[in-house]
């Protein structure tokens, strides 16, 4: 058996690890390629960061009252949306329920082996991935033919080190370890950082804490959940996109402010002296959040800089003003880890790893990686079409590009990236999207479609879009885009 054949042969076994939505996407679509998945999951549930138990220890970094900050309609996967009755924005226990029911109309379930970790993961010589496992009970080996890693990002919680922090009386905390507000009645909090985490969790604490206060060095846009009584991620138009960059931030300014003076706290937050920086969707902060304009407009939450240094039972913040605190709850993000690979071959320095397309490793062949992007925008169908592009690569329906040439793309991308974003893995819908379902086949020919051409350039951009043309286009898909609400 020469090597190609030996590869070829191998593909039909891949091995997944982590069974997210990243994960159970991937294990769907390598099925719909003929290849046999086998995912690794650490815990005993699937769901990633959505899983959620009252010990952080049993269970994801998800709070209790965890709910979506993209809406339901761009977040669904192309074949699988979610149930109608549910509200734009559904909450944790939901979207746990629609991973299930994804996972069982699959058969993806059967695939899964719960309570394995993977302890490593080796190419071999003759092109194949060889991963030891191990459960509570016993050790194993086995070789696949190509590997895919959906562990995600959120892997180790980022605590930053502050002078002073080792004397603090007071209480510090990562938002892994938050699950609900109760235990932090009467007491005075700082919850430092302004992603969608730092935003729920405050606008929880300010209800029944004795004081919160939000300390950011940079300050944040916080956009309206609903804009013109939509979704705000239904303003990531088709159209919109293709307006020049600097009048579309222009635009979507106008309407993010317009918001503000609709809910009233306009005038509010610059006498709480909320910094408001560029907006500029590559360079900034968008944190999708009604709720916290309210409470720091009335008062509810403070508003501070970032924090200088730790005293005893204070904390002072970079304007030299300072407040007592229990607790200092960092919502401050993730280092992201692959502890299964040998760091020669492959590390996460300041969580950037350099992939082709932001999924193939150049120099690892048969090897991918599926949803370890920052989205501006729902996640799930990038993963999906990321899924799409790996598993046609394994099969051999797509061919990649020399190791050299996806080495020079890549540099291109990040330098180019570099440029915009201090985020090298920060993408945009649906630049990103289209790009990926090029490398396919599947991005959408509009003019294919004059029946639905205003909703695919001015409704919400919706995985089933990429379900139109191509390889597995879907009958359904322009039915579905048609019931989808068109931005005013």
């Amino acid at each position: 058996m020469n090597l190609m054949h030996s590869l070829f042969t191998s593909t039909r076994r891949a091995a997944v690890i982590g069974a997210g939505p990243s994960g159970l996407a991937t294990a769907r679509w390598l099925l719909a390629e003929g290849i046999e998945p086998s995912v690794f999951e650490q815990s005993a549930d699937l769901g990633g960061i959505w899983k959620y138990h009252e010990e952080p220890a049993d269970g994801g970094p998800a709070y209790r009252s965890l709910r979506t900050n993209t809406s339901k309609h761009t977040m669904a996967f192309s074949d699988f949306p979610f149930p109608d009755a549910l509200p734009d924005f559904p909450e944790r226990a939901a979207v746990m329920q629609y991973l299930h029911d994804y996972a069982a109309h699959f058969a993806l379930t059967e695939h899964i082996h719960f309570n394995t970790r993977v302890e490593s993961a080796t190419p071999t010589s003759t092109g194949q991935w060889q991963l030891r496992t191990r459960t509570a009970t016993h050790s194993d080996t086995q070789t696949f033919g190509a590997l895919v890693v959906c562990s995600g990002r959120d892997s180790e919680p980022h605590i930053p080190c502050y002078p002073g922090q080792e004397i603090f009386h007071g209480t510090v905390l990562h938002s892994a370890r938050y699950r609900t507000a109760e235990p932090f009645a009467a007491q005075q909090v700082v919850v430092v950082g302004t992603g969608s985490s730092a935003a729920d969790i405050a606008v929880e604490l300010s209800k029944v804490a004795g004081s919160v206060l939000l300390s950011t060095a940079r300050g944040a846009w916080f956009l309206p959940r609903h804009i013109r009584n939509r979704p705000w991620d239904h303003q990531l138009t088709r159209l919109g996109a293709r307006v020049p960059y600097r009048l579309r931030m222009r635009i979507l300014r106008a309407l993010v402010l317009s918001e503000y003076a609709r809910l009233g706290v306009t005038d509010q937050l610059r006498h709480a002296r909320w910094p408001l920086p560029e907006f500029d969707i590559w360079k900034e902060r968008f944190t999708p959040s009604s709720e916290i304009l309210v409470q720091i407009a009335n008062g509810q939450i403070g508003v501070k800089p970032g924090i200088l240094r730790f005293e005893e039972h204070e904390i002072v913040f970079a304007d030299d003003t300072r407040a007592n605190a229990d607790v200092v709850l960092f919502c401050t993000g993730y280092n992201t880890r692959f502890p299964f690979f040998d760091p020669a071959q492959l590390t996460s320095e300041g969580n950037d790893i350099p992939l082709y397309k932001h999924v193939f490793p150049p120099d690892l062949p048969k090897l991918a990686f599926v949803g370890m992007v920052v989205v501006g925008g729902p996640l799930l169908p990038i993963a999906e079409l990321q899924a799409r592009c790996a598993a046609r690569v394994f099969r051999g329906a797509v061919n990649l590009p020399p190791p050299d040439q996806m080495r020079a793309s890549t540099e291109q991308q990040r330098a180019r990236q570099r440029r915009l974003t201090p985020y090298t893995q920060r993408v945009q819908l649906p630049d990103y999207a289209d790009e990926l379902a090029g490398i396919i086949g599947a991005r959408p020919r509009l003019m294919r479609h004059p029946r639905i051409l205003a909703k695919l350039l001015l409704g919400p951009l919706l995985a089933a879009q990429y379900r139109l043309d191509g390889p597995n286009a879907m009958p359904q898909a322009e039915q579905w885009i048609r019931r989808a609400p068109v931005s005013a």
